[in-house]
């Protein structure tokens, strides 16, 4: 990475984390942020080696353009910059791939991609240069071949694990693996507030598990719902069969047949099971015991 000039439009806790790995192993880096708060914060980090005033001129002066932006922000930027059709690589970090990838029809060196290393808070503040250590970084298959392999390398240079994978398989897949557990955090976060305003003592009566299983009930909404409804369809169907498994449990516990409840915690089981297997556990055991 020593030598190149990478460009980050925005510097929150993805594009900060990017920013800070890469300037660590020799890459000058330039980033764009329209909160002037955070482009102070990442200089004074020593995460930045300037700034640039818009995203056509941080294209103009970089090699390598990384949109760091909500999904919203990147589908307009990708849709209405023609500078970005000028760096050597161009590519995205946003958690819906189909809606980019079509807004990015009109940049030839685009790849779009999306790193498995969010958290609950965002901002400059939460970033960290080993953010993306062990994750899995989806990219999928582009159209200029050098493009996409350069995204790998620097994917492997932040500590990451590339993984090519279309975009409709990716919107599928994740629609069950990130995006369902954030709306059924949400949703279980609703519930307990519901119980507690009726009675506080409930809050006493929570938990490690409880806690647990908030945590993504942290994050922000501004940010999530244009991730949920860029992958509406998707998303709302795998709610639906949650739903279909909450009600079949329901209707066993009333009629005193544990059957459905069995069934489930044997398919959650393997579940777990797979996933302890995986790399990704791995990393997130890691991250969780260095907390």
């Amino acid at each position: 990475m020593r030598g190149t000039v990478l460009g980050i439009a925005g510097v929150g806790l993805i594009g900060g984390s990017i920013a800070l790995r890469a300037r660590a192993q020799g890459a000058t880096v330039i980033g764009f942020d329209r909160d002037a708060d955070a482009l102070r914060a990442a200089l004074a980090a020593g995460a930045l080696d300037g700034t640039a005033p818009d995203l056509a001129a941080l294209a103009a002066r970089c090699a390598v353009v990384a949109i760091a932006l909500p999904v919203d922000a990147t589908l307009s930027a990708l849709a209405a910059t023609p500078a970005l059709a000028g760096p050597e690589l161009v590519f995205d970090v946003a958690s819906v791939k189909a809606p980019v990838v079509a807004a990015a029809r009109g940049i030839e060196r685009f790849v779009a991609s999306h790193p498995l290393a969010g958290r609950e808070v965002g901002g400059f503040a939460a970033a960290d240069a080993t953010l993306f250590e062990g994750r899995t970084w989806a990219i999928v298959p582009a159209r200029d071949a050098a493009a996409q392999a350069r995204l790998e390398a620097l994917v492997a240079a932040l500590g990451a694990r590339p993984l090519a994978i279309g975009a409709a398989d990716h919107d599928r897949l994740v629609a069950v693996s990130s995006h369902l557990p954030q709306i059924l955090s949400v949703a279980l976060g609703a519930r307990l507030a519901a119980a507690g305003d009726a009675d506080a003592r409930v809050y006493d009566l929570c938990g490690p598990g409880m806690a647990s299983m908030l945590r993504l009930a942290r994050s922000n909404a501004a940010l999530w719902g244009p991730i949920a409804q860029a992958n509406a369809s998707t998303l709302a169907e795998a709610l639906r069969a949650v739903c279909t498994v909450l009600e079949e449990t329901a209707a066993g516990l009333e009629t005193g047949d544990l059957r459905a409840l069995s069934a489930t915690f044997e398919r959650a089981h393997r579940a777990v099971e797979a996933l302890e297997r995986s790399p990704a556990f791995a990393r997130s055991s890691t991250a969780t015991t260095k907390r």
